[in-house]
Formats: structure tokens, C-alpha cells, sequence
């Protein structure tokens, strides 16, 4: 053909035995594929590969020598240009002189978990604001810290959250170690104990159970003696608020977008796995409304509060109350927080078994004398 570089080239046909000896090889090609396909057939996907046990979490507040009759709650009230003392004054209603060195002893290595999702400036209200984070990683020095690890494992790009918040150079400039997360860094976590026989809890859905084991960020808390949850108070159009026990979403790896479904199983899930050694809320400016990513000044609204609690279900309860102006008896996750690890049931047992504070019924610690509030 005018233009073709090579002329055509027209197949010869073939003969019957041809045809026979190439139909052979094709079937024996075809049976070596399937048999090589079944002798592989692995139907876990796990064929050969020795799977670690799961880790377990330690109680981050078992070795805090915490008196029952003490306050559980904890508000300071004061000036946005003084967030220093506000923390200060929210820690010493809890322990008084005392302060951090009642939650950190001499040697600690503590983990800081703010929230660090977004990449907002502070003024936004998204993440947990740099100050009060500063106060807290110098107050666990003073406390006789030996290391302050300050981590979370943001929504959008790490690396843009922790510069854009903030709190990447006021973790540093106190001299924090600032953990960005990594695939290496996270380990499968059995967030319920095993059964009797040893195998491993499956979460029950009837009970309202999400997790099972989960890959968790599991570097800096093995690392750990004790966690400080720091959260920011905000709207979330999911789950209506996040607080406290949102802010250990932070600690999930995997596919953990899938859990948006069940946000209050998980919610209250995550509760029930981290038993924090000190919760302090930042509610120095709230984002009332387009949470959780806001970006809008006027969706904030300033509170100049911080509070800090040793139950991190109460707080959560009375930061809905207070700081939200919403009813803490609505919101689910709470209730299946206190029927996970609440004192209802259990009451005095659940405390000296699991060595740990959790009521959503905040107003019971004001009854009882165990809220202090002070204005700095």
C-alpha cells in the first residue's frame, strides 16, 4: 500500500495439526495459571506472614495519686492576652499548690494531644490554640518533665496543620519534641480486653461498639507515662460537638473516614479506650457554628475559658453547656460514653477497678462541692 514502510504481509493458513498442538499448549498454560492460582489462594490475605499481637493502652491515670473527694472540675475564666494564667488557675483548682506536679513526677516522658486538624490560624478557632499548649509543655518541665512529646494526626497535611496552628514553634520554642505521624509510627491496638478464651473482642453493634483493634498512633504512647488531652472546643456538623473525647480521633490511623457513619459509637468508643491523666479544654475561643473546619471569624465566638478536669466525660458535658449553650442530655456519644465507663452502673467499682472518673451529670460535682471556678 502507497505509503507503508513494509508491504502487507497476508497469514498462511494453518493445517489441523498445527491447530491441535497450539490448542494443548494453551490448555496447559491455562492449567498451570489456575493451579498456581489455588496453591496461592490465601482467603485472608495474610498467608505467611506472622501478624503482631495487638497492643493494649495502658491507664495514663492509674499512678496519679488523685483523692476521690477532690474537685473533678476545674474552670478559669480571665484575659486573651494572659492564657498562661488561665491554665495555671484551671490546674490549681484541681490540685491546688500542688499543680502539674500532682499529675507529672520527676522523669516523665508526657504526650500533649491537642487538636491540630486543620490548616487554620489560631484566630479561626479549628485547632487548639498555641498558648495554652505552651503553658501546658512548660508547666510539665516545671513539674520535673524529663521529655514533652506534642502530636496528633491531623485531617488535612501534617506538616502544613502543625506550622499554620502554631503550635509547632511554641511546642518547640518550650522544648517539646514535636512528633509528625508516620505509617511506621501506628500498630494494631485490642481496645477491649480479649474474651475469656483469649480470642479477640469483636465490637457488638447492639451495644454500640466500633472498635475492635485498630491500627493506632502507637509510637508516642508507648513512649508515654502520661497523656494530656488538650482539645479545642468546637461545633461539628456530625456528631454536633467536638471536645474532649473527639480530640482522641486524632490518635486513629486507617481508614478511619469510614467511622462517620457511627460517629457516636466511635465517639464514645474512643472514651472508653484512653484513660488520660489530665484533660484541659481550650475554650479561650469557640467555634459556634461550621465545625469542624470553620473559617470564618464570625462562626467564633471568645469564651477566655480553660478548664481542666481528671473526667473527661464531665468535661465534655460541661463545655456543651456552657461554652455551646447546648443540652448535654441530647448529645448520644455522651450517653454511650457513660454506659461504656460511666459510675451509673458500677459506681465505686468502675473507679477501683479501671481507676478512672466518668459522669456526664456535671452538675452532680457542683452539688457535691467538686467544681471550682476562678476568674484570673
Amino acid at each position: 500500500m502507497a505509503g507503508d514502510d513494509h508491504p502487507s504481509e497476508v497469514p498462511r493458513p494453518i493445517d489441523r495439526r498445527e491447530f491441535l498442538k497450539r490448542g494443548v499448549g494453551t490448555l496447559a498454560a491455562v492449567g498451570a495459571t489456575a493451579g498456581a492460582a489455588w496453591w496461592l489462594y490465601d482467603p485472608t490475605g495474610k498467608a505467611g506472614l506472622s501478624q503482631p499481637r495487638p497492643e493494649t493502652l495502658r491507664n495514663y491515670f492509674a499512678a496519679v495519686d488523685y483523692p476521690v473527694d477532690a474537685p473533678r472540675l476545674s474552670i478559669a475564666r480571665g484575659r486573651p492576652d494572659n492564657i498562661d494564667r488561665m491554665v495555671r488557675a484551671a490546674l490549681g483548682g484541681l490540685a491546688g499548690e500542688t499543680g502539674m506536679r500532682r499529675f507529672v513526677s520527676r522523669g516523665d516522658t508526657v504526650l500533649v494531644k491537642p487538636n491540630i486538624g486543620f490548616e487554620r490560624a489560631p484566630r479561626y478557632g479549628a485547632n487548639t490554640h498555641p498558648d495554652v499548649v505552651r503553658s501546658i509543655v512548660r508547666m510539665c518541665f516545671e513539674a520535673g518533665a524529663e521529655q514533652v512529646i506534642v502530636t496528633d494526626n491531623p485531617i488535612e497535611a501534617p506538616e502544613s496543620c502543625f506550622a499554620r496552628s502554631g503550635i509547632r514553634q511554641a511546642a518547640l520554642e518550650e522544648g517539646a519534641r514535636v512528633r509528625v505521624p508516620a505509617q511506621v509510627h501506628f500498630r494494631p491496638i485490642a481496645i477491649r480486653p480479649p474474651l475469656p478464651d483469649g480470642t479477640p473482642h469483636r465490637p457488638d453493634p447492639a451495644k454500640h461498639e466500633a472498635l475492635g483493634t485498630w491500627p493506632i498512633f502507637w509510637e508516642p504512647l508507648r513512649r508515654a507515662d502520661k497523656v494530656i488531652g488538650v482539645p479545642v472546643i468546637k461545633d461539628h456538623n456530625l456528631c454536633h460537638a467536638s471536645m474532649g473525647m473527639k480530640n482522641w480521633y486524632g490518635l486513629l490511623g486507617g481508614r478511619r473516614n469510614q467511622f462517620h457513619q457511627a460517629i457516636h459509637n466511635i465517639i464514645s468508643d474512643l472514651g472508653f479506650m484512653m484513660r488520660p491523666t489530665l484533660m484541659i479544654a481550650d475554650g479561650t475561643r469557640v467555634m459556634m457554628r461550621n465545625g469542624p473546619t470553620g473559617g470564618r471569624l464570625d462562626d467564633v465566638r471568645p469564651m477566655n475559658t480553660v478548664i481542666a478536669s481528671v473526667d473527661q466525660l464531665a468535661c465534655d458535658a460541661w463545655c456543651y453547656e456552657n461554652l455551646l449553650g447546648r443540652d448535654p442530655a441530647a448529645l448520644r456519644y455522651l450517653e454511650l460514653a457513660e454506659q461504656k465507663f460511666g459510675e451509673t452502673e458500677t459506681g465505686a467499682r468502675t473507679y477501683a477497678r479501671a481507676r478512672r472518673f466518668g459522669t456526664r451529670d456535671w452538675t452532680a460535682y457542683q452539688r457535691q462541692g467538686k467544681i471550682v471556678e476562678t476568674n484570673v
